[in-house]
């Protein structure tokens, strides 16, 4: 790998990590410590859409409207149990 790779493979990497953190912070959450299971299976999909978007095996376009439905769908699913922080 040469070194530009490893800078886009960086710049993709901290796009991500901003990307998903402000997504995280407009849909309220502030903690992770009273997860659910439904809670679990977002993260571990996440996971799998930034390695995607970090390895460029997916437009970060497309990363981006994954994740951003699949957190409308929770705060849908579980409306009540987003902890808005304090």
């Amino acid at each position: 790998m040469d070194l530009v790779t490893l800078g886009r493979v960086a710049i993709r990497a901290l796009t991500a990590y901003v990307f998903l953190l402000a997504l995280l912070r407009l849909a309220g959450r502030q903690s992770i410590r009273h997860g659910t299971p439904f809670d679990f299976v977002l993260a571990l999909i996440l996971g799998d859409l930034v390695d995607n978007a970090i390895w460029a095996e997916v437009p970060f376009v497309q990363f981006a409207i994954a994740s951003t439905t699949l957190v409308v769908s929770r705060l849908i699913v579980s409306p009540g149990r987003i902890e808005t922080g304090g």
